[in-house]
């Protein structure tokens, strides 16, 4: 079980969401610009308390042999306030591969606030977990986390394309990978 994980950078922690998140994280996801490249629509605070109790749920199911999904919040830590969320799981659109996933609230953009949160939660993948490679997936209109990919030492591999009708929201998109010999930074502080 994953429930317990919480690391630490020089600006963040990192570590599991309670239902007492759930305003400062709806606060962040009512943004328009923070969700404009993500596949999620903007919830209702009553519809992310749902979501909350599903993620706290995986917390408990999540072994480093099955992932379900690990959502973790993003602290800032000189005020302790949530500032975002990061983690790993399932690919939509093909669950044999697992990603990383990020989204930050618009203040702390162009920061390097989700390479350093991302890039704690990659290691954590590789370290913790076990896992051989992390994949990621992004709009290519979103520069920002393209840039932060591409950070992370991820490789560009392709487009993708070719999708079912539930999963077409992601073609066109940019696909990238990663193992853990393929990191550069891995003993670095990004």
């Amino acid at each position: 079980m994953l429930e317990n994980m919480r690391r630490e950078t020089e600006r963040l922690i990192i570590r599991p969401f309670t239902l007492d998140d759930v305003p400062a994280l709806y606060e962040i996801i009512s943004d328009p610009e923070v969700m404009r490249y993500l596949p999620d629509d903007v919830t209702s605070p009553d519809e992310l308390k749902e979501l909350f109790e599903w993620i706290l749920c995986c917390y408990e199911k999540n072994t480093p042999s099955k992932l379900i999904k690990l959502t973790e919040a993003i602290v800032w830590k000189e005020t302790g306030g949530i500032i975002g969320w990061c983690g790993l799981g399932p690919l939509d659109f093909n669950p044999d591969e697992i990603e990383i996933f990020f989204g930050l609230a618009k203040e702390y953009w162009n920061r390097g606030i989700a390479a350093e949160a991302a890039s704690e939660m990659v290691r954590y993948g590789f370290d913790e977990i076990g896992l051989y490679r992390i994949v990621a997936v992004a709009n290519p209109e979103n520069i920002g986390s393209v840039k932060v990919i591409e950070k992370l030492g991820m490789k560009y591999k392709g487009i993708v394309g070719k999708l079912p009708e539930k999963h077409k929201s992601y073609e066109g998109h940019l696909y990238y990978s990663v193992t853990e010999e393929g990191l550069k930074w891995k003993n670095k502080v990004i």
